[in-house]
């Protein structure tokens, strides 16, 4: 190869449609996070929208009557009209010009992986993070009393949900990180973000300064992606108030019914407010129990740290099980028929218990290149750079929420 090699739009796309690169960002993506790992895929049933009828209520027509007695009125299943969006996440391929003249192949070919490392790295974050999220896209919160005038550059933090993300302080969060381009609640900087360029114990700096004034308990949101990305277990599980109180949303509404007309739509909250304890956790499970008359709950999933915490329990009641493997490859403990797993990405202070029967991994298709023009590449005018955008549509589904648990505010030892 000639010296002064010089990377064309050609050589890129090549590049970017090796099958070892869409092989390393499909499967990257597909198995992200332990709990999504566990989930059936579905399809769509319309477009880029699941739809379909939740039931909500059992038929409660029948009734005993003597022999001879009359006939009872029938009565009917209620049903609810459910319709769960595709949201579609994405990372962007950027090189520059001068970037692209190398003196080998080799070297060029080196840097376009190392890129698209990044970028697999970069898209595996992003939706563990949401997969354990709302949907609302909220990392953190400002936490000094009384907000924060313009021209600031450095605000303390608090932790997103109350108890449930743990803190900066504790080193336990790891939603935001340097390079993050973020927004105060509705202040974006005229739509260009402000650049988290440090993360300390207990608070984050950022460049520019504040354009305009941030009030106390601004939401912390990566830019643009306030309610748009996928609606992760938080919502799934909770109740209306649970939604409402400590989730900060808005209404009690998942999947388009409102939880507060259909209590029978709602997941289990059980509010710990202690260690972690296995009565807590028969506590969590007999709330299921109630609810469905059947303790299907199959997987039970926490963080690292409530991974220690559960170990610790079960190696003093010497009921400590030899770890097994689940699908994916990761060890699990299991209890009392009951698997448990950590997560990385998971609420440090709260534990899941999911029937994954009736959660659903609503995605559309395969992460893909988006073809724009004649290739996977694009010049990207007045600038002499080139750009590949990366798409993927997912959503989470969970069709019977009254099947899943959460053991939240548990104190951490």
């Amino acid at each position: 190869m000639p010296a002064g090699y010089i990377a064309s739009l050609p050589n890129w796309d090549a590049l970017l449609e090796e099958d070892y690169v869409k092989k390393q960002i499909v499967d990257a993506i597909n198995v992200s996070t332990v709990f999504k790992d566990e989930l059936k895929r579905v399809g769509p049933t319309s477009g880029r929208a699941r739809v379909y009828t939740a039931k909500v209520g059992a038929s409660q027509g029948t009734g005993a009557r003597r022999e001879d007695a009359q006939m009872p009125a029938y009565g009917a299943g209620e049903y609810q009209p459910v319709r769960v969006t595709a949201r579609y996440n994405y990372a962007t391929f950027k090189i520059t010009g001068p970037a692209e003249e190398f003196g080998t192949h080799k070297a060029f070919v080196e840097f376009g992986l190392q890129i698209l490392q990044d970028t697999k790295e970069a898209l595996r974050l992003a939706i563990g993070r949401q997969t354990w999220g709302d949907g609302q896209g909220i990392m953190a919160l400002i936490n000094n009393g009384g907000g924060y005038a313009a021209g600031v550059a450095t605000t303390t933090v608090d932790s997103a949900y109350g108890v449930l993300w743990g803190s900066l302080a504790a080193m336990t969060t790891i939603l935001i990180k340097r390079n993050m381009l973020v927004q105060f609640g509705t202040e974006d900087n005229s739509g260009q973000g402000y650049r988290i360029t440090s993360v300390g114990t207990t608070s984050i700096t950022f460049s520019p300064p504040l354009q305009n004034a941030i009030a106390d308990n601004a939401t912390i949101i990566i830019l643009g992606s306030s309610g748009a990305e996928v609606v992760g277990a938080l919502a799934m599980v909770a109740t209306a108030s649970f939604m409402t109180s400590v989730l900060s949303l808005p209404n009690g509404i998942y999947n388009g019914i409102d939880r507060v007309l259909f209590p029978e739509f709602e997941g289990n909250v059980v509010n710990a407010n202690a260690a972690l304890s296995l009565p807590l956790i028969r506590a969590t499970r007999d709330a299921i129990y109630k609810r469905t008359d059947s303790e299907m709950s199959d997987l039970m999933i926490g963080s690292t740290e409530m991974a220690a915490d559960y170990e610790a329990l079960l190696v003093a009641a010497q009921r400590f099980v030899p770890p097994n493997k689940l699908r994916g490859g990761y060890s699990v403990l299991e209890h009392d028929g009951l698997q448990f797993i950590k997560d990385s990405k998971a609420p440090i202070k709260a534990l899941f218990f999911f029937d994954t029967k009736k959660i659903a991994w609503m995605q559309t298709a395969d992460p893909h290149w988006k073809q724009d023009g004649s290739g996977i590449m694009r010049i990207i005018p007045g600038q002499d750079a080139k750009e590949a955008l990366l798409l993927w549509y997912a959503n989470l589904d969970c069709m019977e929420p009254r099947s899943q648990a959460v053991l939240y505010n548990i104190t951490h030892t």
